[in-house]
């Protein structure tokens, strides 16, 4: 919705300003309005560099920012299911199965960190472990 609107709010002031460029050639003549077409597209320009740069600077803190999601020095009886990323609708439904089993016992806390992104480390899991990242949609059956 929002594309959208946005679509329609850039191609508005897309024939706003040719109409205001017609205006101006027609207005104040030919040579007046190349020489103020010309300072005009500098500062476009100069404007259309620093939102490039803001969207750079944007992009860079939010993948320097990314959420880690991790399972460490864990006794699980089930399993570890971890999605990250998903953009659509995400279904998960719980099917019957053999009953959870025991893990075991809960390992001693280790000093490694865990690495970015999607882990599991130094954990006993009785099931089984499913990592998703960066999905379109997330339908599982657990």
């Amino acid at each position: 919705m929002i594309q959208r609107f946005l679509g329609w709010a850039i191609g508005l002031a897309g024939l706003i300003g040719l109409g205001c460029s017609i205006w101006l050639f027609v207005a104040v003549g030919l040579d007046k309005a190349d020489k103020l077409a010309s300072v005009l597209s500098f500062f476009l320009a100069a404007a259309g560099v620093v939102a490039a740069v803001y969207g750079v600077v944007l992009t860079r803190r939010a993948s320097a920012g990314d959420i880690t999601q991790g399972v460490s020095d864990s006794a699980v009886g089930g399993g570890v299911l971890q999605a990250g990323r998903v953009r659509g609708k995400v279904t998960l439904r719980r099917t019957g199965g053999s009953p959870a089993a025991a893990p075991g016992a809960v390992p001693a806390p280790s000093t490694v960190n865990p690495p970015q992104g999607q882990s599991v480390s130094h954990s006993r899991i009785a099931g089984p472990v499913d990592q998703i990242h960066d999905a379109d949609e997330l339908d599982a059956d657990r």
